[in-house]
């Protein structure tokens, strides 16, 4: 099955975006393959609260300027559920009307969305009347799509049983996955979707990387991940929702553009990240995460400090990342990230001061730094001040420290059902690797002169800490119960140790 619809939703809640600002994203949308945008900013009042108060000459123009330059089709989503009467002719006429008005300047898809209403068991069979009534007026003029009030989860229920009926079976039919907002989505999912439409496949809208309402306090940057190739065989479409920043939409958008064209969404993000890359990392949260359990993993062994240097390096670049042409959006995120990876540094260079140090070369001169009580106090005393007030910093970066989102799905009677996932806790890289670096400190013992060895032979140790080994080979330090292994080329993990030997 070919995605009949793949492209960008506009479909959060927020500042609508700009007009001019639209055109930037779809343009570069257009560029990597997405074919489609529907317009439905949640935030915008006559797209829901006032449906039926006609747009201005100025937003008449935008969409007209849409279908001229931005190389998609360009969709047109109208939300009337919160006051709509289905058997009043006036509102039947002024639905028409304000559908015809954007029609008119050259849209060709257009969405009837009754999301995000309050539940009503009998509503169903008025939706469907209203989209088969829709489906009929627009006679071919444009696509339709609807977006049914049950959007999420994969069980047959009343009202869905009533949209298959009612609803013609070439209007595809919006669903968000399992849940609202969904980790990884199957084609297993999508085709138990099907099955509780009478075999209709449904369109995907995909809440990635949207980051409004509850999850205002994060910047989705990092790669689509989590969805299933072989959606593109369960499912007609796929819409993704961006971020209410449009520009930091950009990275991920491309990500979701590699995937919708059969590739690697991950190698796509790497390739068109460039100098934003280290911002997004941290903004996204998995990187350092992974550094700092690639850490925990080998902190208690002598492989630590080579466990710790691709960590050391990451730090530094965060601390000094830009975000170049986003500043006046992700500015809060960018102070964030430079602030984090500070105290990500204190953490380090705590947890340094309580093991052997070794600088190794590769003609095989070394020097070793024994642990340091005076530096390990002053990076403990230091974070303790500041480790404190950056967790309760609001912008969350580096993974959450306590977040919600909305991991909604639908019983089966249509209803909302709360899924695990709904409360996002510890899961900031900089927590864990203060945590780290504090239980390394705790009973630290007074430091011994380091004894150095290769392939188990004792080596010379000069008063400064200096020492030879034959070239290539490698150099186990060791000061009581810790022990530091390195192979060269080596060198601290962040910083020179304060003293050496």
């Amino acid at each position: 099955m070919a995605w009949a619809v793949r492209g960008l939703i506009e479909g959060f809640y927020g500042r609508p975006w700009t007009w001019d600002e639209r055109l930037l994203v779809l343009r570069h949308c257009a560029e990597r393959g997405m074919t489609d945008y529907v317009y439905a900013p949640k935030s915008e009042p006559r797209h829901r609260d006032r449906w039926r108060e006609p747009y201005d000459a100025a937003d008449l123009d935008g969409f007209a300027r849409l279908v001229a330059d931005s190389g998609v089709r360009v969709g047109f989503a109208i939300s009337p559920g919160l006051s709509v009467d289905g058997s009043s002719a006036d509102d039947r006429a002024a639905l028409a009307a304000k559908v015809d008005q954007v029609v008119a300047t050259g849209v060709d898809l257009v969405c009837l969305a009754f999301d995000d209403l309050p539940w009503r068991p009998d509503a169903g069979p008025g939706h469907a009347r209203l989209a088969a009534g829709l489906a009929e007026h627009l006679a071919g003029r444009a696509t339709l799509v609807l977006v049914p009030t049950e959007y999420a989860g994969t069980s047959a229920t009343p009202y869905l049983a009533a949209i298959a009926e009612g609803v013609p079976e070439d209007v595809p039919v919006a669903w968000t996955g399992e849940a609202v907002v969904n980790d990884r989505v199957t084609a297993a999912q999508a085709r138990a979707r099907a099955a509780a439409l009478g075999g209709r496949a449904p369109l995907l809208w995909d809440n990635y990387p949207v980051n409004d309402a509850l999850m205002a306090d994060r910047l989705h940057l990092g790669p689509l991940w989590g969805r299933d190739p072989a959606l593109a065989d369960a499912c007609c479409g796929y819409l993704a929702n961006p971020m209410v920043q449009p520009r930091a939409s950009l990275l991920p958008l491309a990500s979701a553009a590699a995937w919708l064209r059969g590739e690697d969404p991950v190698a796509a993000w790497l390739a068109e990240a460039g100098d934003l890359r280290t911002f997004a990392e941290a903004c996204d949260g998995a990187v350092p995460a992974a550094l700092v359990q690639s850490l925990a993993g080998a902190v208690d062994g002598p492989g630590w400090q080579q466990a710790a240097a691709p960590l050391g390096r990451w730090l530094a670049a965060a601390a000094a990342c830009a975000a170049p042409g986003l500043e006046d959006e992700v500015g809060p995120w960018l102070a964030a990230v430079h602030r984090e990876a500070a105290v990500a540094a204190e953490a380090l260079l705590l947890l340094q001061a309580t093991r052997p140090v070794v600088t190794l070369a590769a003609d095989g001169t070394g020097r070793v730094a024994p642990p340091d009580d005076d530096a390990a106090a002053r990076h403990a005393f230091a974070l303790l001040h500041e480790w404190p007030a950056l967790r309760r910093s609001e912008p969350q970066v580096m993974g959450v420290r306590r977040a919600v989102q909305p991991a909604l799905g639908q019983r089966a009677d249509g209803r909302w059902a709360f899924l695990p996932g709904a409360l996002l806790e510890d899961r900031n890289a900089v927590d864990a690797l203060v945590r780290l670096a504090f239980r390394a400190v705790e009973g630290m013992a007074p430091p011994e002169a380091p004894v150095v060895t290769t392939d188990e032979e004792p080596v010379e140790v000069g008063e400064d800490g200096t020492f030879r080994v034959p070239p290539g080979a490698t150099a186990l330090a060791r000061c009581g119960e810790v022990a530091t292994l390195v192979r060269p080329p080596a060198g601290p993990p962040l910083g020179e140790p304060t003293t050496w030997g």
